[in-house]
């Protein structure tokens, strides 16, 4: 609803005369339409407490089924994030929310969010005083729901001056029995303080992250350490040095992080791409990027690609890493890639945790302050091959 236009009130005999709303500034839940059938379409103007759905059975805006959400673009779109910095699933410029975690809606819904298709501009903005992300997606679904976000070429998410005040892209998947596939595709230009998409998930599928666009992490603001350009981890795998706790995951599904765009990330250990893995799978980790583009991690400890692997529990033989770097990766601290992996759980191997195999190969550029590939693989058969720089 634009809510817009003079009221007059009679006090004491007075007739005051007072602006209540200017337009963009009356901005509330479902405030591109109601979700009744499933799909709303936000129209070209300025949205300056965001774009918020929750879309939960029950709660506010509900709806029985699918979710899909359109931000055309244009001149006039600028979405500044709610003001607001206490609840996790309340941050950010777009939110879209489904059943809170436990609540027992078992409504099978896939979300699709689409941010400035074709390449119309979208200025998502930082919240000044708030913890911000630019797209907030919380996925309850427990059965196979799907997420898809695709951010367009001419969408920004915070500025060079004013990052996002937390993370450009942040979807969790919550529940354990969600089974379907997940997918990021972004090709816009993002700047924040701690991550460009930070990605938790506890489902059973597929997940694709794809930037084509530009992610810029900031060394200053927000926390000090712990940076990411791109953050994938498994939700149940505590990531807490020596803790191991939580589920494994169990079903045979892959993972696949590719960069094809630029990622720049400051501050100490701060990584281009940080994949946190834990039980079956496949988890790959893919940069082409090269020359402008690439990866850069300029801060002490940072690396190019960190990915730690804990409890792979296919049978001998079976994939669970590969990393393939066909572009550039450069490291002013840390190391060019870091592979790390487990096999058992609190150091002893366990009944059905066996050991998958590693896959490393370089045929681009890497300059590190460090090791260019580093492998410290408590797993299966490990495989390095270089042909590049």
């Amino acid at each position: 609803m634009n809510c817009s236009g003079r009221i007059s009130v009679l006090v004491g005999g007075l007739a005051l005369a007072a602006v209540i709303f200017a337009p963009g500034e009356a901005r509330a839940l479902n405030e591109c339409g109601a979700l009744a059938s499933g799909a709303a379409t936000c129209s070209d103007q300025a949205y300056a407490n965001g774009i918020h759905y929750n879309v939960s059975t029950g709660w506010e805006g509900g709806v029985a089924g699918d979710v899909a959400l359109t931000v055309t673009g244009g001149p006039a779109t600028a979405i500044t994030a709610r003001p607001h910095n206490v609840l996790h699933w309340e941050r950010g410029a777009i939110i879209i929310r489904t059943a809170p975690q436990g609540s027992g809606d078992a409504t099978t819904r896939d979300i699709a969010l689409t941010v400035g298709a074709d390449g119309a501009a979208v200025a998502i903005l930082n919240r000044s005083g708030a913890e911000s992300d630019g797209v907030n997606i919380d996925q309850h679904g427990k059965a196979a729901d799907g997420t898809t976000v695709t951010l367009g070429s001419g969408v920004t998410i915070g500025t060079e001056s004013a990052p996002m005040s937390s993370s450009g892209v942040n979807v969790v998947i919550l529940e354990t029995g969600n089974s379907g596939d997940h997918s990021i595709a972004s090709a816009a230009t993002i700047h924040s303080v701690s991550n460009g998409f930070d990605v938790s998930a506890a489902g059973s599928g597929d997940f694709t992250i794809t930037n084509t666009g530009s992610i810029s992490v900031t060394a200053t603001g927000g926390r000090s350490v712990n940076k990411n350009g791109i953050l994938f981890w498994w939700w149940e795998h505590r990531r807490n040095p020596g803790e191991f706790g939580g589920t494994d995951r169990t079903v045979d599904s892959t993972t696949t992080i590719t960069n094809a765009g630029s990622i720049s990330v400051g501050g100490g250990q701060a990584n281009g791409i940080d994949l946190g893995a834990h039980g079956l799978g496949l988890y790959r980790v893919v940069n082409s990027g090269g020359g402008e583009q690439g990866i850069t991690a300029s801060g002490a400890n940072g690396h190019g690609i960190w990915l730690d692997a804990s409890h792979h529990t296919g049978a001998a033989g079976s994939r669970a890493i590969e990393v393939e770097n066909s572009g550039r990766i450069t490291t002013s601290g840390g190391r060019g890639v870091w592979v790390q992996t487990t096999g058992a759980r609190d150091g002893e191997l366990q009944a059905g945790q066996h050991k998958g195999d590693v896959s490393i190969a370089n045929s681009g550029s890497i300059s590190s302050a460090n090791h260019a590939v580093f492998v410290d693989a408590d797993m299966g058969a490990v495989s390095v091959t270089h042909s590049g720089g």
